[in-house]
């Protein structure tokens, strides 16, 4: 990242100066504490046709240098509706527009009207940073960086000392975000299970522990199902856990701190981590498979965590699991009517090669719930039924526990994120009953194909506190937003971690 933030109470040079506006009916309003910059400014503005709708921007040099020579508006929208998404997608039109004209340096003030000013300075970090991301590092000729692009953040004297510590928290919530994305965008041949399995060994150290088993250890264990859909593959599948223990910031132990005695909560996050899917012996189409080097994405989003739990340092102690293998339709490839034991003594008769994912998480879940974890928690690109239900813009959320929703739908607001929760109905558990097996991979054609992947997955959790995120309509955007280049978005990483955060306030 190219970017580097820092708080300023005084301005201490001259600095091209950033400023977010209001949209109002008269046209552009300066905010509370943009209040003292001329009206002029704004006449101007709106006289060329600048109306302050979120994210749009007006350049221009002030004809007598005041307050800065160059300045750089950026619209809020409305403020009876701006948010702490307003004020994040402030900070990524700021990280667009800056980045064209290439600014070395800038005064970017923080609006403080519209969420707390420690929340704004999250959000505009957040937004700067997730804005600023580019995937290029397999282009021959990639696009001149320039040097360090250095944003102050200008606020008022009287900031509290807890900004520099979101600050902090947004930098390190973006660099989550943009450690998943680097790795689902990577080719699929670069990331196999054994290499991924690699990159999480590099996450151990300090607080964070690090086992991958490999093929050997996952048949002495009787990972069947993970096993059974690896094996049309040329490359041996893994199970990692990550696993973080807080620590006293003094002693002698290991990264500088002893174990912090015992921990507020104990949670455990898995995620699915198909390599590559081409659906197996149930073939997907061309089109059908030409993304799938996201169907890790799950994967990705536990490992991020555990990027950055160290340097936030909650006092939880958490557990990733993450299955690790590819789909592929070899030679031995898993056949529909075989049927696989998983972990946990259940038997699955696969009826569809192409919901592999339901299969490799029966494991990773039946492993999960022999840890010490008071709660479970998923994520999985699991079924393209949930983006017909609900679009590229909301996660699907299901649940067998109230307080598991409200704290994952309250830490998804914060981020600027959504889960929309869909019933666990019970009767539906009919549709994926098996007549040679406990349970067959695939319900009714056609009939609530996200509710069963979840009521699926609950069969292998047993009676702990449970939560499934089905994130296959928002993990990938081929065409990009505000906050993501094309490709990876990164989405639910910053939702976990607000969970995580908040468990441990």
């Amino acid at each position: 990242m190219n970017l580097r933030l820092s708080i300023e109470r005084r301005p201490r040079k001259p600095l091209p100066l950033a400023v977010p506006v209001f949209q109002t009916e008269g046209g552009p309003a300066w905010g509370r504490g943009q209040a003292a910059l001329p009206p002029a400014l704004l006449k101007e503005a709106r006289d060329d046709g600048f109306a302050a709708k979120g994210g749009e921007t007006h350049l221009f040099h002030p004809r007598d240098g005041r307050p800065a020579e160059r300045m750089l508006l950026v619209g809020l929208g409305k403020k009876s509706k701006a948010d702490g998404s307003s004020v994040r997608l402030y900070g990524a039109a700021l990280a667009r527009r800056l980045a064209e004209v290439r600014w070395p340096a800038a005064r970017v003030h923080v609006p403080d009207d519209v969420v707390p000013l420690p929340e704004a300075v999250q959000a505009v970090a957040e937004g700067l940073s997730l804005a600023d991301y580019r995937f290029d590092r397999h282009k021959s000729a990639r696009p001149p960086q320039g040097g360090v692009r250095h944003f102050f953040l200008s606020v008022t004297d009287r900031a509290p000392k807890t900004l520099e510590s979101r600050l902090n928290r947004g930098l390190l919530m973006a660099e989550a975000v943009r450690f998943a994305r680097d790795l689902i965008n990577e080719p699929p041949s670069r990331k196999t299970p054994v290499a991924l399995g690699r990159a999480a060994r590099e996450l151990s150290g300090g607080p964070v522990r690090v086992r991958v088993y490999d093929k050997a250890a996952l048949g002495r264990m009787g990972a069947e199902a993970l096993l059974g859909v690896n094996r049309g593959s040329a490359h041996p599948p893994v199970l990692v856990h990550l696993h973080y223990r807080p620590v006293r910031q003094s002693g002698t132990a290991p990264g500088g701190g002893r174990p912090a005695g015992k921990p507020l909560r104990r949670l455990a996050f898995v995620g699915k981590g198909i390599t590559f899917d081409s659906g197996g012996l149930s073939l997907k189409t061309a089109d059908g498979m030409a993304a799938m080097k996201y169907d890790m994405a799950g994967a990705a989003t536990v490992f991020s965590l555990f990027k950055v739990l160290p340097r936030l340092a909650p006092r939880l102690e958490v557990h990733g699991i993450a299955p690790l293998t590819e789909n592929m339709p070899g030679p031995d490839a898993y056949k529909p009517g075989d049927v696989v034991r998983a972990l946990n003594g259940k038997t699955i008769e696969i009826l569809n090669t192409d919901a592999e994912g339901r299969v490799v998480l029966a494991d990773a879940l039946s492993f999960a719930s022999r840890l010490p974890a008071d709660e479970i928690i998923d994520v999985a690109t699991l079924t393209g039924a949930v983006t017909v239900a609900l679009g590229k813009s909301y996660a699907a959320l299901m649940t067998n526990t109230p307080r598991l929703e409200e704290g994952l739908r309250r830490a998804a607001s914060a981020a600027g994120e959504k889960l929309w929760p869909l019933p666990l109905e019970a009767s539906y558990r009919e549709h994926f009953r098996s007549k040679v097996a406990d349970v067959k991979n695939i319900g009714n054609a056609g009939e609530a194909g996200t509710i069963i992947g979840g009521l699926f997955l609950q069969e292998f959790v047993g009676e702990k506190p449970w939560a499934h995120v089905d994130m296959a309509g928002v993990g990938w955007n081929a065409a990009g937003s505000p906050l993501s280049a094309p490709g990876a978005t990164g989405a639910i990483v910053r939702t976990f971690l607000n969970y995580i955060l908040e468990a441990d306030a």
